[in-house]
């Protein structure tokens, strides 16, 4: 009997391809996201230290031009964690669709290597048939030529 050949071996081997891409593009959404959650921690200590330097220039007394620039980075800064918060929230939807992309891939991945195994089951199966059927024949023909002999 020849050797076993799941019937489905490209699609498979395409399918796991497809599956590591996913988890692939998965791994470089979330780096993407830890980056951006770092540029938010440096935006929130920034704005850390702006407001206690503008503290220190409200106690000591300041000219009101150094308090207007103070708050005008304030502001910006401000802004610009606002701006990175919504990139966070966008990366984090666009990483869940991925996650629900590589769960697919994986269940096609499964279902084929069910089958696969399936397969191979119903393959072994033959071949147990076939060397039982073979092993009749050979000791089933030595009993005929035995009793011949008789």
């Amino acid at each position: 009997m020849k050797k076993f050949q799941f019937t489905l071996d490209r699609i498979k081997q395409y399918r796991m391809q497809l599956e590591e891409m996913e988890k692939n593009d998965l791994a470089a959404l979330r780096a993407e996201l830890t980056q951006l959650i770092e540029e938010e921690e440096d935006i929130k200590k920034a704005i850390s230290v702006k407001t206690e330097e503008l503290r220190r220039i409200y106690r000591r007394g300041a000219f009101p031009n150094e308090i207007s620039v103070a708050n005008r980075f304030l502001t910006l800064r401000k802004q610009e964690l606002e701006l990175k918060r919504r990139e966070i929230v966008e990366k984090n939807i666009e990483i869940e669709k991925k996650l629900e992309d590589v769960l697919e891939a994986t269940k096609e991945v499964k279902k084929l290597e069910k089958l696969e195994e399936h397969q191979l089951e119903e393959y072994r199966e033959r071949e147990t048939k076939e060397n039982e059927s073979f092993l009749e024949e050979f000791f089933g023909g030595n009993k005929q030529v035995a009793a011949a002999k008789q």
